[in-house]
């Protein structure tokens, strides 16, 4: 299983750092994952919300089978998400990844990246608190939860949700021992998923609709 975290200038640094240690520490335990840190064209250095300074590991490519998108920049209408939205280059390759069967996750505000990308619609999704307006005005059903689940889409919320968003997917694929563990590792304690995760669909929703042309990202 591949992972790619997208990155950009702005993002959250824990948004990224956060569930790059739980699935690095995963696949150290001998999970059957691989977790990259991706920018959009090639970038030798990413600056971070908070100033943080470091190098990707690569340039994005399709094919990876998850990709997660953090936040950043979204609630102070800066740089970060909301630089990327209005920019708009992310939305066709995060649409391609989609069509491609990848599942699309995110945490904090990188939930509205995914959804002025056409990726969410109306499904179930959240996003920080301080943004839960902003996501249900492009039509999402709002869940205020920490993590939501919804197969093919998962969303987590405000920064330190996105560790309990990649302890739940070590869960879901690798089971819950890896997922404890891990957990117990980093001295964390987690956020169990019958209380504060919405499980997968079982219907077709978890299905992505092709949109009958590729149109990049909608600016607020």
């Amino acid at each position: 299983m591949n992972i790619d975290i997208i990155l950009f200038d702005g993002h959250d640094e824990l948004d990224v750092l956060g569930p790059f240690e739980v699935f690095k520490m995963a696949e150290v335990a001998g999970a059957d994952l691989h977790v990259r840190r991706v920018t959009r064209i090639s970038q030798s250095i990413v600056t971070a919300s908070h100033g943080t300074c470091y190098e990707p590991d690569g340039a994005y490519r399709l094919g990876a089978d998850v990709v997660l998108v953090p936040g950043g920049g979204w609630i102070d209408r800066d740089r970060g998400v909301w630089r990327e939205t209005q920019k708009g280059g992310w939305a066709p390759l995060l649409q391609e990844a989609a069509w491609e069967g990848a599942v699309m996750t995110s945490v904090c505000t990188g939930a509205l990246l995914l959804a002025h990308a056409g990726i969410i619609g109306t499904r179930p999704a959240t996003t920080h608190r301080l943004a839960w307006d902003d996501l249900a005005a492009t039509g999402a059903r709002v869940v205020k939860s920490r993590v939501v689940d919804d197969g093919n889409l998962v969303t987590s919320g405000g920064v330190t949700c996105g560790i309990d968003m990649a302890l739940w997917l070590v869960e879901r694929w690798f089971g819950r021992r890896l997922a404890d563990g891990i957990a117990e590792g980093i001295e964390y304690r987690r956020f169990r998923p019958e209380g504060d995760v919405a499980q997968p669909a079982t219907t077709s929703s978890t299905d992505f609709t092709r949109p009958a042309s590729r149109a990049t990202s909608t600016s607020l």
